[in-house]
């Protein structure tokens, strides 16, 4: 099986909008080389053109799959839904146009509540306002004859061809209105007896329309401009209570009030309001309240409150507990008392109750102790209540499980393998690494250690040294010069980057910094990310660092080691009295016991993404200046700098990146250190991850995991989950704690055979990743060859550069994966997971994991063994037999025969992997296959094999998920049998069924004389159609769709290659008409979502929105993105958000129905993980290739059966179309 790396990544293929989200989403493990021509930028000086070798271009074609199996999921076509029958997909067409609108309406809010409707026009705001001051004229249809001198007018002007005409022109570059003048001279002069056409007036309808067209788009350019200033005013106010946090944190109090108040006044005196730097967000007032009320300074926390009256911003229960938490911690006066009496008044009057006080506010327990103090002084009988945490589900899928919370019993997933004093010591370890942000481990690479090696790395290690002290010395004097500003006689009170970089000590920027540098050195030289990545990426390094401190000073982290530790004793025994088995559920309540201290979610104000990228700046410029090294290595005279900017050509853009000088690359090659560098949160854990318990709560103990991977400028998802609030979420939260419980081990026979052939060069054929050195070279250019042998050479050297490139990628990221999996090898760990903004679930440490490609899944197994049993041996069986894919349309029992047949090549392949009759690596997953076999050997010589404890999980895969899907929201019967929805002898094989469709439209054609369709004799194939018809229901287009069939044409032997491009076309069209016959209603389904997302984000100008079957709110984060401005010192003001950014229509549109399907395909999957755990069962799951032991699959397979059908018993279609029209839909009349 592939990667899901490489499932996601498929950029050349796929959606553009699929590619730039999985491409943000992994862009710390997904390698993807375009198109590129350098020229290389120097810090100072000319630009530089470097050697040839660096400015050829780099392309990596990765293949889009999807695992098949033979999932039978035992359907009945005609589900009758609880709530009534399915509409017919075009009623429900029809009916969310009508509500949603005419396509040419937009609504827009007053400010007085009213809605008016707007109308959009076609003509840019910049061109009306041009036409408005006379800059765009028509263009003259007439040839100005007044300039050409007799002679010329008489002259017979031959006609000129629009080619000749745009190439006599082309020294200049042509405007629109030059080349339409040139185009109509040519017509001219090809027709010139021809008279003009009489000018005609429009008419007074006409007239009318223009006019009317006019308002309307006047309209519409209002209230987008209304849009962009209500989000420049969030993130201005998102910006300001950042900084005003650090500061507060750092003990710059009078520092924040004054940033505080420079912007009130600015607000109050500025002529123009739409520069909307306004402060009207409470949580900025709150922040102030709280470090005034640490220093029980009521004072000024009185003038600031009236402030915050005057500007019209509402208090809320947080302000009210911080006002009265600093009068709590005044004496005892009559003046106070009536202080508390007066604010207690107006919190009444504001629709607050102290119950909602004492139960919402977010502030430190030490507060509330002294807002109860201020309270009991006027009302000595009050008494905070506990509130109870609602712990149970509200949703109809999973609403079953509340009855059996508590009453049933679950064994521990780690039960009989771990224990306490184990996961103590564990915890303490876990805890030290996420401190410390890094992890240290020893690389697997073997290299023979020469006199140069040593040399070369105690050269290394005095340029590091030297490195360090000189970013240490400069980063300490720019600071000191910032601090001079910061604290200048001409005090400018605006934001400034100054306390983000003091926000921790020098030495963890210094250690960020150099741990970039060794990143970059063993990074690609041809490719990196852009440079605003990279400075984002070391700004959000150091926010991690800055949380983790934070926490450490609130007594968060003291608060967390406690309720922890008692967790992991629930962990390890659980099957008690009265004891719920859902994680979450106990953390809740051992939470609610230990009440002393800060609430476990209490974080810093998350900074925002211009304050990362700007902090990320600033430490590259540091980086950029002073990082020098001898050029080359041996010329000890010169130095030049050791990074360096490049601009890089990537189709018609050109963008600005950081790349390592060659010299550097070399340097590190050559010492060959020893060890690998890792941050923390890319590791596996060595304990129980947190269970998820709110959305900023979960996962790794100190690190702050996102419950969602959301694009950085994406607010307005985790908005709506805030919104929705945690009730909503537990099914999703439950299921990513369940695939989280599951601790894992290494399968050390596999890990020392895969390391061993790395080793040794690598294996092309088994897909070990082979070092860029095997890489063979091309011929070089000879004196005297001809023209087209020096352009064929050249072609292979451009070849031979792509194909080095990729190597070395692939190379790095196997040995980064080998070596955790080294560094791991004898110790239990575990995978926190979190999800997509679709709902898709993934494990949180990118490098090893079981999502990765057949090699790196084969090393991994789970860390607790189950008995075989009854029937474990035969699923082992299956299980290694449908790996090979040899007999995929066979029956189980006949799979199973055939296992049988061949146990001599399987027992051989278990003893004698690399030297027998190598019979495994003929399988379609090789390593996978081969871990299985020795799984069996081992199982068939214990002597009793149903005593056998086995640890290799037992895959079940979905049959094309995505037409499973689809076939069962449009009860479609015959589409549904193709992918096993239906009773059959045989499993089914849709991508078989297609190309049998397929190939009968072919003969038909070739019978009545089509060309193409006699080339193709032969060539009509499973495998030529495969990756298209997995692809369709996630959106590939039609020329995504030829490329993947032309690479399977290019991979058959005998196939004539000029017959591809045509063959491509031919066979695309016959695949989709085949598929629209086979799955009558998915096209239908398809069209439907995409007209619905059009007149969401066209008409409505939003994003589009929905919530999946188990209530997770979901935003399509594809906006037309307006890059922030960055500037190093002063901090912008302002950034943009998806939430006030014009929303990317084609993305929006192509996007829906893929993600609305991995949206049910996900929920699929939690509704299974849930059951599996109720069911005492261990379950992980790759989307829909789901996990378990073998002793365990006919339960799981029955849960998956049985959820199913419980989901598409849901009125899915109806669910969506009530929602759209509730969200979007225009009001009647």
């Amino acid at each position: 099986m592939p990667s899901e790396s490489a499932v996601e990544s498929s950029c050349d293929i796929m959606r553009e909008s699929d590619r730039d989200f999985v491409k943000s989403l992994f862009q710390d493990r997904v390698t993807f080389y375009p198109n590129i021509s350098d020229e290389i930028r120097w810090n100072q000086g000319p630009l530089h053109t470097y050697d040839s070798s660096f400015m050829l271009p780099d392309t990596v074609s990765e293949t889009l799959r999807i695992n098949e199996g033979n999932l039978k999921v035992i359907m009945d076509s005609e589900l009758n839904h609880p709530h009534g029958s399915l509409l017919p997909v075009e009623n429900l067409s029809n009916e969310i146009k009508s509500l949603i609108g005419n396509k040419k309406n937009i609504l827009h809010k007053t400010k007085d509540g009213n809605t008016k409707t707007l109308k959009s026009g076609k003509e840019s705001a910049v061109t009306t306002k041009k036409r408005k001051k006379g800059i765009v004229k028509k263009v003259s249809t007439a040839v100005n004859k007044e300039k050409l001198s007799p002679d010329t007018t008489q002259k017979t002007v031959p006609p000129l061809s629009r080619k000749k005409v745009l190439k006599s022109k082309s020294k200049h570059k042509l405007h629109g209105p030059e080349v339409l003048h040139i185009l109509e001279e040519n017509v001219e002069a090809q027709e010139p007896s021809q008279t003009p056409a009489p000018k005609v007036e429009p008419t007074p309808k006409a007239k009318k329309g223009v006019k009317k067209h006019k308002k309307n788009k006047k309209d519409e350019e209002k209230y987008f401009k209304e849009v962009r200033r209500r989000g420049r005013e969030t993130s201005f106010n998102q910006s300001l209570a950042a900084y005003i946090s650090v500061c507060i944190n750092l003990g710059m109090l009078n520092r924040a009030t004054h940033t505080l108040l420079y912007y009130r006044q600015c607000a109050h005196h500025s002529n123009r309001k739409d520069e909307c730097q306004k402060v009207n967000s409470v949580q900025v007032y709150n922040l102030i309240f709280q470090g005034y009320a640490n220093k029980k300074n009521f004072k000024k926390m009185k003038e600031l409150f009236r402030c915050l009256k005057e500007d019209g911003i509402d208090p809320d229960v947080t302000t009210y507990a911080l006002l009265l938490s600093c009068l709590g911690q005044q004496e005892m006066s009559e003046n106070n008392t009536q202080n508390i009496r007066l604010y207690l008044e107006d919190m009444n009057n504001e629709g607050f109750t102290l119950e909602d006080v004492f139960s919402q506010a977010e502030i430190l327990e030490n507060d509330l102790k002294c807002a109860l103090k201020a309270v009991t002084q006027v009302d000595p009988n009050f008494e905070i209540k506990q509130v109870k945490t609602e712990t149970e589900y509200s949703c109809n899928l999973v609403n079953n499980l509340n009855t059996t919370m508590y009453s049933t019993k679950v064994p521990s997933p780690a039960h009989g393998i771990v224990t306490q004093e184990m996961l103590n010591k564990w915890m303490k370890e876990q805890f030290a690494l996420e401190a410390s942000s890094q992890l240290v481990i020893n690389s697997i690479e073997k290299k023979e250690e020469s006199k140069n090696t040593h040399h070369y790395r105690k050269i290394l290690e005095d340029w590091e040294e030297k490195w360090r002290s000189v970013l240490r010395q400069t980063f300490i004097t720019q600071l000191g010069v910032m601090k001079k500003s910061f604290y200048g006689s001409g005090l400018d009170k605006r934001m400034s980057i100054y306390p983000y970089l003091v926000s921790l000590p020098p030495e963890e920027f210094i250690s960020i910094m150099m741990q970039e540098i060794q990143r970059l050195a063993r990074g690609s030289e041809s490719f990196s990310f852009t440079k605003y990545m990279m400075f984002r990426r070391l700004g959000e390094l150091v926010y991690m660092r800055y949380v983790v401190k934070y926490k450490k000073e609130v007594g968060v982290l003291d608060r967390l080691k406690d309720v922890y530790k008692d967790y992991t004793t629930w962990y390890l025994d659980n099957e008690k009295e009265n004891v719920t088995y859902i994680p979450r559920v106990r953390w809740q309540e051992l939470a609610d016991s230990h009440c002393s201290g800060p609430a476990l979610e209490h974080s810093p104000v998350e900074w925002p993404s211009t304050v990362m990228t700007s902090i990320g700046k600033f430490m590259y410029s540091v980086i950029l200046l002073k990082v020098m090294l001898w050029n080359p290595l041996h010329a000890e005279k010169h130095v030049y700098p050791a990074i360096y900017e490049v601009e890089r050509t990537k189709g018609y853009r050109t963008v600005d990146e950081i790349k390592p000088s060659p010299s550097l690359v070399e340097l590190y090659q050559k010492a060959a250190k020893p060890t690998l560098t890792f941050e923390s949160i890319v590791s596996p854990m060595v304990c129980p991850p947190l269970p998820w318990v709110s959305t900023n709560l979960g996962g790794y103990l100190l690190n702050n995991a996102k419950i969602v991977r959301l694009p950085y400028n994406a607010y307005q998802q985790k908005q709506r989950m805030e919104e929705c609030g945690n009730q909503q979420l537990y099914p999703i939260m439950d299921s990513l704690n369940q695939l989280s419980s599951i601790p894992w081990r290494v399968n050390k026979p596999m890990l020392d055979i895969i390391t061993e052939l790395f080793n040794s060069n690598g294996c092309e054929e088994l897909d070990i990743p082979q070092p860029p050195s095997q890489c063979p070279q091309p011929q070089k250019i000879q004196p005297g060859m001809s023209s087209v042998e020096v352009h064929k050479i050249r072609n292979q050297r451009v070849d031979f550069e792509q194909r080095k490139n990729e190597m070395h990628s692939l190379w790095c990221d196997a040995l980064y994966k080998l070596s955790l999996a080294h560094h791991f090898q004898d110790r239990i760990f575990w995978f926190p997971h979190n999800m997509d903004f679709r709902g898709r679930v993934y494990p949180c440490p990118p490098h090893l994991n079981h999502l990765s490609s057949d090699v790196f899944r084969s090393i991994l197994k789970f860390a607790k063994g189950e008995k075989l049993g009854s029937n474990g041996l035969q699923w082992l069986k299956l299980h290694l037999i449908n790996l090979t894919g040899f007999v995929k349309r066979e029956p189980v029992e006949d799979r199973i025969k055939y296992c049988e047949s061949i146990m001599e090549d399987i027992l051989d392949s278990a003893d004698h992997p690399l030297t027998g009759r190598r019979w495994w690596t003929k399988s379609d997953e090789p390593w996978q296959t081969l871990a299985a076999c020795k799984e069996l050997a081992a199982a068939l010589r214990s002597g009793n094999p149903e005593e056998y404890v086995s640890q290799l999980p037992v895959h079940q895969d979905g049959s094309c998920n995505g037409l499973q899907h689809y076939a069962a929201l449009g009860r479609d019967k015959i589409g549904a049998m193709s992918v096993n929805l239906a009773p059959s002898k045989a499993p089914q094989d849709v991508y078989s069924d297609v190309a049998a469709l397929v190939e009968a439209e072919r003969q038909k054609d070739a019978a009545s004389g089509t060309p193409v369709a006699k080339v193709l004799e032969g060539h009509v194939k499973r495998k030529v159609i495969k990756q298209t018809v997995m692809t369709t229901v996630y959106g590939v287009t039609r020329y995504g769709a030829r490329l993947q069939i032309e690479k399977q044409l290019k991979a058959l032997d005998g196939f004539p290659a000029s017959q591809r491009w045509a063959a491509s076309h031919y066979l695309v069209h016959k695949t989709f008409l085949c598929l629209e016959k086979m799955f009558t209603s998915t096209k239908e389904i398809q069209n439907w979502f995409t007209d619905c997302a059009k007149i969401v984000s066209e008409t409505r100008g939003e994003n589009l929105e929905y919530i999946t079957p188990l209530g997770l709110p979901v935003v399509q984060p594809y906006s037309k993105f307006v890059g922030d401005q960055i500037s190093i010192g002063k901090l912008p003001s302002t950034f943009y958000t998806d939430s006030f950014m014009k929303p990317n229509v084609m993305k929006q549109k192509n996007a829906f129905p893929p993600n609305f399907i991995h949206s049910l395909d996900s929920s699929h999957m939690m509704l299974t993980s849930l059951h599996c755990q109720q069911a005492g069962i261990t379950f992980v799951s790759v989307h829909d290739c789901f996990w378990t032991h073998a002793c365990s699959v006919n339960i799981m397979n029955k849960i998956c059966r049985d959820q199913f059908v419980a989901l598409h018993k849901e009125p899915i279609l109806e669910d969506l179309s009530r929602f759209l029209q509730k969200k979007f839909g225009l009001s009647k009349g």
